[in-house]
């Protein structure tokens, strides 16, 4: 495919640099320039889903955008399918490093066109200074690689290399390394927190959650392990581990005729992926277990990232009758808009918003408002992180559903958890 304008190509690219970082006469001094990498993200999967003509089409586009920015003394070049690099001279530090980036991506979310710009806004980009942060060709393209992983994890459009970066990258590469074989060496282990239905006091449902115990590393928390995970792409493989393992519970519990819904999360890049749809579908029909039994958790984040294949999907699984929970509802972007359109049945309020409640008023406005609306949408809600009896109470007193915490019940292992059941619900056989 040709793409407008003059447009290196790696080959090239790696030329031009190396031509810029030749030791100049005695005299001169080194020009520093900035190194941007900007990824387009989910480009694969829009080539998949619209064609290839209209994937090119895009990508023409999208380098315009790039070329749009550009200086006679800058360059641009294609490094891989959707990744571009920009040299730009004369960036002296990161004041001017922020703005350069700043306003790459204003322009590139300025385009008229609605889904090109939603594509666009998807794209995110790292940044690295010469000579501040390295001298030389593989070192500039190594910081501005972890630069562009930093600005996903912190869900960022972009963000500068910083020295914690490097360290970080290297604790990163021992779990990742260990990720790697936790499956296959029997190391993760779900452990399961109930939910109670506020109306009667019953159980309601259980959250599936992932636990991690490494071998030499002891036990890693999920707040460790997920991000990395989720930037390496491993998070795929242990999602789907994690929903069919919850499923087999399920299955097992179906089979003693007191059935309860099992939430699993599900996470952004798994809901990403072309066949997320097929492979619930998939695992659902190996266990035979009942599509109301189970919810799948996706964080508002997620579902915002790619509206409107998210919402196709999620709409289908719907039919199927596995239930939706839109988790950590609250931390996005939601609107009424949004609310119409949701393909769920149950939101999840965000612990951020239960913690506080009952000395801060507007965390009791929010929690109100989001139960009202919830309902007036046929939503049933679910608030997470409630610690006491109080907070419990005040949940139950404005109409809440389903509670979940720590005065409840923290998360057990499935062994724990069935005893719990056991002690707390006469009856109730799960075992």
């Amino acid at each position: 495919m040709l793409l407008p304008g003059s447009v290196g190509n790696r080959q090239q690219l790696f030329q031009k640099l190396e031509e810029m970082l030749v030791v100049p006469e005695a005299n001169e001094e080194h020009q520093p320039f900035a190194l941007i990498l900007v990824k387009l993200d989910h480009f694969r999967r829009y080539n998949l889903t619209k064609g290839y003509r209209a994937a090119d089409k895009l990508l023409t586009l999208f380098t315009q955008s790039l070329q749009s920015i550009l200086r006679p003394q800058d360059y641009l070049a294609r490094v891989g399918n959707a990744e571009f690099v920009l040299l730009l001279a004369g960036i002296r530090h990161e004041g001017f490093a922020n703005l350069a980036a700043a306003k790459l991506f204003e322009t590139l979310q300025n385009s008229d066109d609605s889904e090109q710009q939603s594509l666009y806004m998807q794209a995110h980009a790292g940044v690295t200074l010469f000579p501040e942060h390295a001298t030389g060709v593989e070192d500039l393209m190594k910081k501005a690689e972890m630069a562009l992983e930093s600005a996903r994890h912190q869900l960022e459009p972009f963000a500068i290399y910083q020295d914690e970066d490097e360290v970080s990258e290297g604790f990163d590469w021992g779990i990742q390394n260990d990720l790697g074989h936790a499956i296959e060496l029997d190391q993760f282990e779900l452990f399961f927190q109930p939910q109670i239905n506020l109306k009667d006091g019953k159980l309601y449902g259980a959250e599936a959650l992932l636990r991690w115990s490494n071998g030499d590393k002891g036990f890693v928390r999920p707040d460790v392990f997920i991000p990395i995970a989720e930037k390496t792409g491993q998070i795929v493989e242990i999602t789907e581990w994690t929903l069919n393992s919850a499923l087999w519970f399920l299955e097992e519990w179906c089979r003693q005729s007191s059935p309860i819904k099992v939430a699993v999360n599900i996470s952004t890049k798994m809901l990403s992926e072309p066949d997320f749809g097929e492979i619930v579908r998939n695992s659902i029909a190996l266990y035979g277990v009942d599509p109301q039994f189970l919810t799948l958790e996706i964080t508002e984040s997620a579902l915002l990232e790619d509206m409107s294949s998210s919402v196709a999907i999620l709409e289908d699984l719907r039919q199927l009758g596995v239930n939706v929970s839109i988790d950590d509802f609250g931390t996005g972007y939601s609107s009424l808009a949004y609310f119409k359109g949701l393909p769920a049945n149950e939101l999840k309020i965000d612990r951020t918003f239960i913690q506080y409640m009952l000395e801060n008023q507007m965390d009791q406005h929010i929690v109100k408002t989001v139960i009202q609306l919830a309902h007036g949408f046929d939503l049933e809600v679910v608030a997470e992180g409630v610690e006491d009896e109080q907070s419990n109470e005040f949940l139950k007193q404005i109409g809440c559903d389903i509670s979940q915490g720590y005065f409840i019940a923290k998360p057990m292992p499935t062994d724990d958890f069935l005893a719990w059941v056991s002690s707390n619900y006469a009856g109730f056989k799960l075992a």
